[in-house]
């Protein structure tokens, strides 16, 4: 019997764009997962608590996104988490909800450069299959020489659309789309200066960040 491929993308979020929608399209249009939850971090450790829109916001632009796509969900596990929200943690409770499941964890090349700062990073990577998503800037040698070299055996460069077995070992998957060049403080700086982002994030986000106001008068640290 073949085994659910279930993957988890926890990222801030703020806002939630087609940066983070389009490549996650071509991930699910080649791992063919049977579903992908989004968790909008409560508190992450590398970012400022005090930087975030609130988790509520974060958490209904994800949903609204998300509604179209069957296999993608919106998750609160880390909403009402107390204290930082570590990757690890959240996997673990992934692993708990769906424990016959094959586990991928998704994020960008921008975050996999730094994961040897993350909590409990080598627990991490052998909890599950890591999918890292394209970023413009930082790919290739230049993203290799910033991981740890034990890392190097696990990491597999594949295409869009490419047949993907599911491995024994825990693996590094670097999925090699094109990137999509937009960031959160980009969309969230263009807002604030009353520059368009209509054509940045799904129409449902645009809708909500119009209602509520959100970034017009917020300047990022």
């Amino acid at each position: 019997m073949t085994r659910q491929r279930i993957a988890i993308y926890g990222g801030s979020f703020d806002p939630f764009h087609l940066g983070h929608l389009v490549p996650t399209v071509r991930a699910q249009e080649t791992f063919f997962f049977d579903a992908v939850y989004f968790v909008p971090a409560g508190r992450p450790p590398h970012k400022g608590a005090e930087s975030l829109t609130s988790v509520t916001d974060r958490l209904s632009m994800v949903a609204m996104a998300t509604l179209p796509y069957e296999a993608f969900f919106a998750s609160d596990v880390e909403v009402f988490r107390e204290g930082p929200s570590f990757t690890v943690d959240t996997v673990r409770d992934f692993q708990a909800r769906f424990p016959e499941a094959n586990l991928y964890f998704i994020l960008g090349s921008d975050s996999f450069s730094q994961i040897e700062s993350w909590a409990k990073w080598r627990e991490l990577v052998d909890l599950v299959h890591l999918v890292v998503l394209h970023r413009e800037h930082i790919w290739g040698e230049e993203l290799k020489a910033m991981v740890p070299e034990e890392l190097y055996d696990r990491m597999c460069l594949v295409s869009p659309f490419e047949k993907v077995p599911d491995p024994e070992q825990r693996t590094i998957y670097l999925l090699n789309h094109e990137p999509f060049p937009i960031s959160g403080t980009s969309i969230r700086e263009r807002e604030r200066r009353g520059i368009p982002i209509r054509e940045l994030v799904p129409h449902e986000v645009y809708s909500y960040i119009q209602k509520y106001g959100l970034y017009r008068h917020r300047k990022d640290r």
